[in-house]
């Protein structure tokens, strides 16, 4: 095991949250700040396939989402009335709220010994070679022997340290989602798509109870919505749709505060994902369209990597650089094929088969190891 004693971690998010349970396990000095007041207690739900719950079964989190949210092994297609077009196995997944994902990283980190600070970011930062002197936003100044940048796709941290080429880019296509209660047959990852093939309506479960869904919007230029009109323009969008699992979740949006609206704004920083002691993870290194629901998931196996690589490796540098090794080629093919998923969706004449023959090879190549 390296040398290191302390580590920061800016971020709190999926990725931030593991990184630093993870990372306390190996016993690490882990101080994990977030620019948020407080842990999101809203949100829609997030999808954790086979790779990811086997990355958090590696460090005894994985029963734990799976009390809380609800196992499924089935990938299903529907035309825009709920009629079912193709059934397809899947590998092992479950699905849960974000908000209950959240509570269950941060409950570890925390339970682990971990110093967990909100309203808190980075003002400066100098790696010094041997150390990283960072200053907090409340003036405190600290020296740590990693700074690990989790703060998502905008990560200032990234354009500091790495610089601005890496921003991310407007991948051509948006997404509305909200949640609602649970149809039975909403037991797998549903998608239900319109006559032209032109718009698809996602459905996922996050618990016995509920499930969330989603709907993809294609556009040349970022789109920018009213945010006290989201609901109104949701139901507008999905008026083609007669599906009784849609019209009976539509029924249960009343207002704009029930609706998220998110354009999917993607990067891919180029090996390797470190500057010195600063180690970019998750988002900030990474982020794909969510066509392969592993945004979040591939923000896992980055921490639990992490941890496995400061384990076995003798200094910082040998373990950064390990990890960058393990992950780039795997993170890649997935973030390949999310964005290839994206751009089929955004065909003139789109073909499901096609996409469906894609997502299911890629869950055989998350199969393997992290």
């Amino acid at each position: 095991m390296t040398n290191t004693k302390r580590v920061l971690v800016v971020g709190s998010g999926i990725g931030g949250a593991t990184a630093a349970y993870a990372l306390r396990r190996i016993g690490m000095d882990v101080h994990c700040i977030d620019t948020k007041p407080e842990t999101p207690a809203a949100g829609a739900g997030i999808c954790l396939l086979h790779n990811t719950m086997r990355a958090l079964g590696t460090i005894g989190l994985a029963e734990p989402c799976l009390d809380s949210g609800l196992a499924f092994q089935v990938f299903k297609q529907h035309d825009a009335t709920g009629k079912l077009l193709m059934s397809n196995p899947a590998p092992p997944g479950c699905g849960m709220r974000r908000p209950e994902l959240a509570r269950i990283l941060e409950g570890a980190a925390q339970s682990a010994g971990a110093l967990m600070e909100k309203s808190m970011t980075v003002s400066d930062l100098v790696d010094r070679g041997e150390k990283v002197e960072v200053t907090l936003s409340d003036g405190r100044e600290e020296a740590y022997d990693l700074v690990v940048a989790a703060d998502g796709a905008y990560s200032r941290l990234r354009d500091r340290v790495f610089g601005k080429e890496h921003a991310v880019r407007f991948a051509g296509q948006s997404a509305w989602r909200f949640n609602a209660p649970r149809p039975s047959e909403v037991d797998g990852f549903c998608l239900y798509r319109s006559a032209d093939g032109k718009r698809t309506v996602g459905a996922l479960p996050t618990s016995k109870e509920t499930c969330y869904l989603f709907f993809l919007e294609n556009s040349v230029e970022h789109l920018h919505m009213p945010d006290d009109q989201l609901h109104v323009l949701l139901h507008e969008r999905l008026e083609a749709f007669s599906a009784p699992v849609i019209r009976d979740a539509l029924a249960q949006v009343t207002g704009p505060a029930q609706v998220t609206f998110r354009p999917f704004d993607i990067t891919l920083v180029p090996a390797p994902w470190h500057r010195g002691r600063v180690l970019l993870l998750g988002d900030a290194a990474h982020s794909p369209t969510p066509q392969m629901t592993s945004g979040g998931g591939m923000a896992i196996e980055d921490a639990v990597v992490l941890a496995e690589c400061i384990a076995a490796q003798p200094t910082i540098p040998d373990a950064l650089q390990a990890h960058s090794k393990r992950r780039f080629d795997r993170v890649k093919t997935v973030c390949d094929a999310s964005l290839q998923l994206c751009r089929y969706e955004q065909d003139p004449v789109p073909d499901p088969q096609r996409s469906a023959a894609l997502l299911l090879q890629t869950y055989q190549f998350l199969g393997q190891p992290m």
